[in-house]
């Protein structure tokens, strides 16, 4: 079945569940894309951490050998492009009411097809810091295992 397929079926199903009260389908598709907001400062707070930690220890971890430097780089730099690239595919601004159709079916496909995008965006972000961040994990275990 293709996406688009799949889509339509969602919303027909959507519409049932909710007895055809197009109101109410469209603010459930409201509050999905309200929790990959949500989901997406999550991972925006854990990237500051990262971020933040660099500051004040990225030094010392640095000055523990080349693969903690290497390593405390390549995580840092990974995690900056999981944030950039959550930032730019879920939290860019595109309004639900922008997107209304033609009917209500057609609006709620257009709306499903948005929350896929965007969870889409969320989901290469949330892999691509897990990469950074183990990266940086590593970096530190470097610097644990310094032995000065």
């Amino acid at each position: 079945m293709s996406s688009d397929a799949a889509r339509a079926d969602e919303a027909r199903r959507l519409a049932t569940l909710v007895g055809d009260d197009h109101r109410a389908a469209y603010e459930l598709v409201e509050r999905q894309l309200a929790v990959l907001v949500l989901r997406t400062q999550v991972l925006l707070s854990l990237s500051g951490i990262v971020i933040t930690v660099t500051g004040f220890s990225g030094r010392a971890i640095a000055q523990s050998g080349p693969a903690a430097r290497y390593s405390i780089v390549v995580g840092i730099l990974v995690v900056l492009l999981a944030a950039l690239t959550a930032i730019g595919g879920v939290l860019r601004l595109r309004w639900l009411s922008q997107i209304l159709g033609a009917d209500a079916r057609t609006t709620l496909e257009t709306g499903l097809a948005l929350r896929d995008q965007k969870a889409r965006y969320l989901a290469v972000s949330m892999i691509l810091f897990g990469v950074g961040f183990a990266a940086y994990c590593v970096a530190i275990a470097q610097l644990l295992l310094d032995p000065y």
